[in-house]
């Protein structure tokens, strides 16, 4: 059976994927990732009992969050199966890890069931990102973190009005941080801090709000 195509998803997403898993992990990218993917983990909890990477791509925060927490319970998301066929394929030692297709619009899991969510310079593919955000913190646990690196908008972040808050290109949607702020918040994350990991991304780094 084909799996629907969520309408907010552009249809080139899931093509550009496939072409970009071809290469996603050669080295001269994954300098880029890995210091974005350590930058994320200085800020995720001591200990947690699930994680869950949503655009998980090939596995490589994956196999960084399983050494990181061995004995919890992680779980990769991602739209593309050509990432997640290269994401299978790796080794994530003693820890229970489940890679599973989806989109972010509609998590396959309980609401509560993580205590650390984490994206890696994907949001920016999340056209309609206030109900991307509101899925996140539905499956998150009162408390949980959420730890996001994404694409800014650059320096027309500097600019009033629309322009200044976010820009679309095709399939993706660049937004300034103080905008992307305001919508994570408005979902019902609340935000400790925004930090710039390499020019024109950022990193933010929340909780999920508690009843009462």
């Amino acid at each position: 059976m084909t799996r629907a195509r969520d309408r907010r998803t552009s249809r080139v997403v899931e093509p550009l994927f496939a072409l970009w898993s071809r290469v996603y992990d050669a080295p001269v990218f994954q300098r880029f990732y890995g210091h974005v993917h350590r930058r994320l983990l200085a800020a995720a909890p001591d200990r947690v009992v699930a994680a869950l990477d949503v655009g998980c791509g090939t596995g490589e925060l994956l196999l960084a969050l399983a050494r990181r927490y061995p004995a919890a319970r992680l779980v990769g998301l991602d739209l593309s199966p050509a990432m997640l066929a290269l994401a299978r394929g790796k080794d994530y030692g003693p820890a229970a890890v489940e890679l599973v297709e989806g989109s972010v619009y509609a998590l396959p899991f309980a609401d509560g069931s993580f205590e650390l969510v984490t994206s890696t310079i994907s949001s920016h593919f999340y056209r309609d990102f206030p109900a991307a955000a509101r899925e996140l913190a539905r499956v998150a646990a009162p408390g949980a973190a959420l730890v996001m690196a994404r694409l800014g908008n650059g320096p027309l972040r500097l600019l009033p009005g629309a322009a200044g808050r976010e820009v679309h290109l095709g399939a993706m949607v660049h937004r300034s941080p103080r905008h992307q702020r305001a919508l994570l918040e408005g979902a019902g994350w609340e935000v400790e801090r925004v930090e710039s990991v390499v020019p024109a991304s950022w990193l933010y780094v929340a909780r999920r709000a508690r009843a009462g």
